[in-house]
């Protein structure tokens, strides 16, 4: 019997690491999980790798994305991850600017070769920032929703009621129709939605480009850091950046640091082999090193 491949996508900062986070915690079967971060560090492929039960692998391919500058190392990877006797289920996370298609295209070639079975596509959204104009007219977004098989409406806590019911009011008629339309927060996934097959979105035509998105930085230190600063840091640029992952080690022990949706979000982390960070935005690195400790 074929592997379950299950391809969980969205936009950056929707929550997609959570719940994928959250479903391998709990899921008894033994999860391969391919992460595709949209910077080096391997943020996202760590945090998921700290859930793990005792019946998980977590791969990373890091910098670019899946659906291209990186789809050269997907397919290797998604083969050892199949030839692998213990892995029951694959899960791949594709970098938050990736479009589908490609992706798609890719996985539906290599899928008899692999020895997997395409899953149908999750897609999260977060209804307090995808509107019913949002979702219809900008092609990046419409992308998203044309290709999913099961749209999740994360972060409802977070979001306004009437956002909320416009968001589903939108998609009752979507053409292509989907399996699921389901309403959730902090990224809990119902477990049955893993047992769904088929009815697959096909592959649209045309060429679709990604979001335009400012542009990135990368940082990496071996120093300690000042806390306090470096939250004031983060607050300051939080409403113009569109992604932060980092790991830092600080005064206060090793801490996870992200910036989503506006906000700044502080965790608990195990020590890493050196600070590091990724970002969309116009961050200069010279700011972050200006508050490392002597």
């Amino acid at each position: 019997m074929s592997l379950p491949l299950h391809l969980i996508a969205g936009a950056l900062g929707v929550g997609k690491t959570s719940a994928i986070r959250r479903f391998v915690a709990q899921s008894p079967d033994y999860t391969a999980v391919l992460v595709n971060d949209f910077g080096e560090t391997g943020y996202d492929a760590a945090l998921i790798g700290e859930a793990g039960n005792g019946k998980l692998q977590v791969e990373n391919v890091p910098g670019g994305c899946l659906c291209c500058t990186s789809a050269a190392q997907l397919l290797p990877a998604l083969k050892m991850l199949c030839e692998k006797p213990e892995v029951e289920r694959i899960i791949v996370e594709p970098s938050g600017v990736a479009l589908l298609d490609p992706l798609l295209k890719m996985l539906y070639a290599a899928a008899p070769e692999c020895g997997f079975e395409l899953a149908p596509v999750i897609v999260l959204f977060d209804p307090a920032k995808t509107r019913p104009a949002t979702l219809k007219l900008i092609p990046y977004w419409k992308h998203l929703a044309d290709r999913a098989d099961i749209i999740v409406a994360n972060r409802c806590d977070l979001a306004p009621p009437e956002a909320i019911d416009a968001f589903f009011q939108c998609l009752e008629n979507w053409e292509p129709p989907k399996l699921k339309i389901l309403k959730t927060s902090h990224g809990e996934l119902p477990p049955e939605i893993f047992d769904l097959r088929g009815h697959i979105a096909k592959s649209g035509e045309g060429h679709h480009h990604h979001a335009e998105l400012p542009p990135a930085g990368t940082f990496r230190s071996d120093k300690t850091f000042q806390l306090k600063k470096l939250m004031e840091l983060l607050e300051e640029i939080a409403p113009q950046t569109e992604r932060f992952k980092g790991i830092f080690q600080t005064e206060q022990g090793w801490l996870r640091l992200e910036i989503a949706n506006g906000l700044v979000i502080q965790k608990e982390a195990s020590p890493a082999a050196a600070s590091s960070a990724d970002w969309i935005g116009s961050l200069d690195s010279h700011r972050l090193a200006n508050l490392q400790k002597n």
